[in-house]
């Protein structure tokens, strides 16, 4: 065990056993010295072999938090960090060799407060590879937009200064999306020169494999938005800047006018998936606003 980490990684996990040895092999190989950060696996309640795994290797410290849901396990590992910075991933990612030397070289601006890196795809279809393309830079406008409405975050390649929060909390307890309530708290609290997106800090997400999985996260994520946005108000993409997102992909993939098209289909039904999910939200919350 390190004694003074510099920096704590913070992994939740519950049933990640297929993922997780890749995922321990990326982190603790890291450019950046060994002796200056330490690894948290928070197991979830998991029935696989995560634990056996996260055992197998002695630098990695394991906790257990039993209230279900992957917030209140990333909220046991803050507690327990000893890192001045704390940097989430997931099971099902794969840091590159450099990923915390790149967040850490983010942070030394003392004005940082959080740092959100680029997620990419592994191999994939043509299509799930063109969205991964689209994904990259709608985070990229986004996170430079200047615009405190638009900010979100991802904890699958995230961090967070331990004195933001130690200032703010912890992240609220939520399905999904408290990540992106806890960046908006931060926007708010100090400005958007808080949130710094650093491309060159990559994570490998292994589960996006199939357009199923795709958009079914969206779907999830859409359902969840309206019920967040009763705490923190996230504002949605217009056309025109998901056309100016969209225009950008196509450019920094060079991709053909055919190409582009089976891309603005894609993005096409994701958004009618994201409606559908929305429009049920809402009428979900309509209806448990109904007296009995």
């Amino acid at each position: 065990m390190n004694r003074n980490p510099s920096l704590s990684v913070v992994i939740p996990v519950y049933n990640g056993g297929r993922d997780l040895e890749r995922c321990l092999a990326a982190v603790l190989s890291q450019t950046y010295g060994g002796d200056n950060y330490e690894v948290i696996v928070v197991d979830n309640g998991s029935t696989d072999d995560s634990v056996a795994i996260a055992r197998r290797h002695p630098q990695v410290t394991l906790l257990t938090e039993s209230e279900r849901g992957p917030y209140a396990a990333r909220n046991r590992g803050i507690a327990a960090a000893r890192g001045a910075v704390i940097a989430f991933t997931d099971p099902d990612c794969i840091p590159n060799r450099d990923w915390i030397e790149q967040l850490v070289a983010a942070m030394k601006d003392p004005v940082v407060g959080i740092v959100l890196g680029r997620r990419s795809l592994a191999a994939v279809s043509p299509t799930l590879a063109r969205l991964g393309a689209y994904e990259i830079a709608k985070d990229e406008y986004v996170l430079n937009s200047r615009i405190p409405t638009l900010y979100y975050g991802y904890t699958n390649n995230m961090a967070v200064r331990k004195s933001v929060l130690t200032a703010l909390g912890s992240f609220v307890l939520r399905p999904r999306g408290a990540d992106t309530i806890f960046v908006r708290q931060v926007v708010d609290a100090y400005s958007v020169d808080a949130v710094r997106y650093t491309p060159a800090a990559v994570v490998t997400h292994l589960e996006l494999t199939s357009l199923a999985v795709y958009y079914r996260k969206i779907f999830l994520y859409g359902r969840h938005r309206q019920a967040n946005n009763q705490i923190t108000f996230a504002a949605a993409l217009n056309t025109r800047q998901r056309m100016e997102i969209f225009r950008r992909a196509v450019r920094k993939e060079n991709l053909s006018r055919l190409c582009a098209a089976q891309l603005l289909g894609a993005l096409f039904l994701g958004a009618g998936v994201w409606h559908w999910a929305s429009v049920w939200s809402r009428l979900r919350l309509l209806f448990r606003a109904l007296p009995r």
